[in-house]
Parts: structure tokens; sequence; C-alpha cells
């Protein structure tokens, strides 16, 4: 009995010693096939390094030598195209034209250095440019209408427009957005194909600018004379152009009030300055006359019970 028990002892014993032995194997071809894998790894990195990467690095050092010599080309083009006779409509638009040319001449030295055939970088970029330019068919939508206004010319930079509920002034017209600088002094960038889209008044496009106003006055008013005082005050305003054809007549017997009608012409670039200035001498004028200017009034009644 006690023989068989230290047989099966042996066997159980046998037995663990082969796991253990497999188990050390395998662990053993595992640890040198990741040691194997990690030489080759080395290797192909040293090797890369080796034969390019010199190349790389001078990439990278020309493509932001580039970049940087790019962006002084842009200021530099600036500055001549300002000291130039060139239409100012055109200067950011031809600036970040020769900005994107400089750029895609640095890539192109880049790949270059890198070894990558440009013949087959430009057949890639085609494919990616026809899926690029279905994507952003509305930007190049915006570069077309830019080149419109830029060769029709519906308003310059320095014009004061209304278009598509904008106001104010046109500081810059650029390849995708026309940028707007309003009374409160916000920049609005409008893309240019909802600008050439709208319709534009341009407020700048004629030197002189139609000034109208209305000017309400009491039923009882003398209306004859008060016809003879407004055209006398627009007539010695300093900021009114055509004194010989200014218009002055009664437009509409209102609720509460008559209604006078003006029209001279001004400088565009004086108009809410003669606004102001006209307006406050017309009042003036009609106070010391002692005409009565009407305003809504609510009267409320009291019932007697």
């Amino acid at each position: 009995m006690t023989g068989e028990v230290t047989g099966a002892q042996n066997v159980v014993t046998n037995t663990a010693s082969a796991m253990s032995s497999n188990a050390a194997t395998t662990v053993d071809r595992a640890v040198t096939h990741q040691i194997t894998m990690t030489e080759r790894i080395l290797d192909k990195i040293q090797h890369f390094a080796e034969t390019k990467g010199l190349d790389i690095v001078m990439a990278i050092v020309v493509l932001v030598i580039g970049y940087i010599v790019s962006r002084e080309i842009k200021v530099w083009t600036r500055n001549i195209l300002k000291r130039s006779n060139i239409d100012p409509n055109a200067i950011g638009f031809i600036t970040e034209i020769v900005y994107f040319i400089s750029l895609l001449f640095v890539m192109t030295i880049v790949f270059g250095m890198l070894g990558i055939s440009t013949s087959s970088l430009i057949a890639a970029l085609g494919g990616i440019g026809l899926a690029i330019g279905l994507a952003l068919k509305d930007n190049f939508s915006n570069v077309a209408s830019g080149i419109f206004i830029l060769i029709f010319r519906p308003f310059n930079v320095g014009d004061y427009i209304v278009a598509n509920g904008v106001e104010g002034t046109v500081a810059e017209i650029a390849i995708i957005y026309t940028k707007i600088r309003t009374l409160g002094n916000q920049m609005i960038a409008v893309p240019n194909n909802t600008m050439t889209s709208s319709i534009i008044k341009n407020y700048s496009h004629y030197d002189l600018r139609n000034l109208e106003l209305v000017f309400d006055v009491g039923y009882d008013s003398d209306l004859r004379s008060c016809l003879h005082l407004i055209r006398e005050e627009l007539i010695k305003n300093p900021y009114v152009q055509d004194k010989e054809q200014i218009t002055v007549y009664i437009s509409e017997m209102a609720d509460s009030s008559i209604r006078i009608y003006t029209r001279c012409q001004v400088k565009a670039a004086d108009y809410f300055t003669a606004r102001t200035d006209i307006i406050i001498a017309v009042k003036e004028t009609l106070d010391r006359a002692g005409i009565d200017i009407p305003f809504p009034q609510l009267v409320v009644h009291q019932s007697e019970k």
C-alpha cells in the first residue's frame, strides 16, 4: 500500500516538473520573441534616422522658415499695394492670394525634401481638392462673389452701406468675407455671397446725399409761416449744398399734427452731423416763433357716479 502511494506521488511530481519546464520554455520563447521584435524595430528606427532623419529635420526647418517668410511676404505685399495706385478694395484680396501661393510653394519644397513625388502629390491633391471643393462649395461661391465685388464695385472700402440688414462702413473686402464697422464700433463679417445676393444701399456712392426730415406742427399753427421759417432755416444752414432746390411742403394731415416734409442735399461725409444740426436749428426757430410742436398725449377722463 505504501508503495502505491509513493508511486502516485512520484507521478504527480514528474507531471508538475514537466509542466513547469514547458511553462518556462514558453516564457523564454515569448521573451526572446519580444526582444527580437524590439531589436528589429530599433534597427528600423536607427536605419530610418540614419537615412531620413536629417531630411526630416531639414524639412521641418524649411517649413518653419517658409511660414515666417510667407507671413513677411504678406506684410510686404500689403505695404507695397498701399503705396501704389491700386484700388484699396483689392489690397486684402490680393494679399491673401499671394500668402496662400507662398505657402503652397513652401509645402512643395518640403514634400520634395521628404522624397514625396510632386506628381503623385498633385494627383492626390486633385482628388482631395475635388472632395474639399464639394464640401466647401459655399466658400468658393464667396470667393467668386468677392471677385465680382472687386470688378463691378457696388461699394468700396470706406463706403457707408446697408446690406442684408447690416449697416456701417466697409472696413475690408477679403476673400471670403466683407468686414463692416458699425456705428457701435462693432466689426461684422458678412459672407461675400450674401452681399452680392442682397440689395445694397450705398450712401457714399455720390458725394452728396439727400437728407429727408419731417416736422410736425399743431393744427392751430400758421402753415405758411411754418413753411417759410423752415425753408429759411435750411437755406442759411452751412451744411446744405442745394440751397436753390430745397423741397419743403405739407405732406400729411395726421391724427394730432400737420406734417411738413423737407428734403435737401448735404455732403455724404457730413450726413449725421448735418441732420442733428438742422433738427436743432428748426426746433429752436419754431420755438421762438411760438409754433406748437405736438406730441402724442393720453387723456384720462374720470366718470362721475
